[in-house]
């Protein structure tokens, strides 16, 4: 190979590796969560109706995604208290939603329905199967059930391990910082136990 040639070949290469690092400094810097927070992980999943649902369907909004499965002995008393605490918390007070997104890592839809009945849950509540648990993956959980609280600009602001008892005075005192958070747009820390 000539000289000219492969001092051709070098200059291409540099200019593209300086466009690709060009690039990811862009899409990086083009979404900047609260107080420099990871960004949740965007995916899809499929209702039992078999309609696809995204995160990004609800952009803008906060959204509690909670990990759990029929097989998970913690999970089960867990998902009555995590309805009790959606119902309560269906917006902020300036009337923006706050979505519930609860992601089954069961096999079937029949399983997860032995313990989850659909037709229970509140309007702002969503039931999705991930059964080969890409998604808890992306996020991830080791560990269900798991709790994660995403903030309206995409920020994973906490993440809690194992069954939390949301009814109690621990439960308030997190969805009183969540609605907090949705209103003014910040990350106010809800108490760990």
């Amino acid at each position: 190979m000539k000289k000219s040639h492969l001092a051709l070949l070098v200059g291409v290469i540099i200019i593209l590796f300086g466009a690709v690092l060009f690039n990811r400094s862009e899409l990086q810097s083009s979404a900047k969560p609260t107080d420099g927070l990871k960004v949740a992980p965007d995916f899809s999943l499929k209702r039992s109706n078999g309609e696809v649902v995204r995160l990004a369907d609800w952009k803008d909004s906060m959204v509690v995604v909670h990990f759990w499965a029929s097989w998970c002995p913690p999970c089960i008393p867990e998902i009555p208290e995590i309805l009790a605490a959606a119902k309560k918390l269906p917006k902020d007070k300036s009337g923006r939603a706050i979505h519930w997104l609860l992601v089954s890592e069961d096999q079937t839809w029949e399983k997860a329905h032995t313990v989850l009945k659909e037709e229970t849950l509140p309007e702002n509540v969503t039931a999705v199967l991930d059964p080969e648990a890409v998604v808890s993956d992306l996020f991830g959980s080791y560990q269900f059930p798991e709790t994660y609280l995403i903030l309206r600009d995409g920020a994973l602001a906490s993440k809690w391990i194992g069954a939390q008892e949301w009814t109690g005075k621990w439960g308030d005192t997190v969805l009183e910082a969540m609605e907090s958070s949705s209103r003014f747009g910040t990350n106010v820390k809800p108490p760990e136990h």
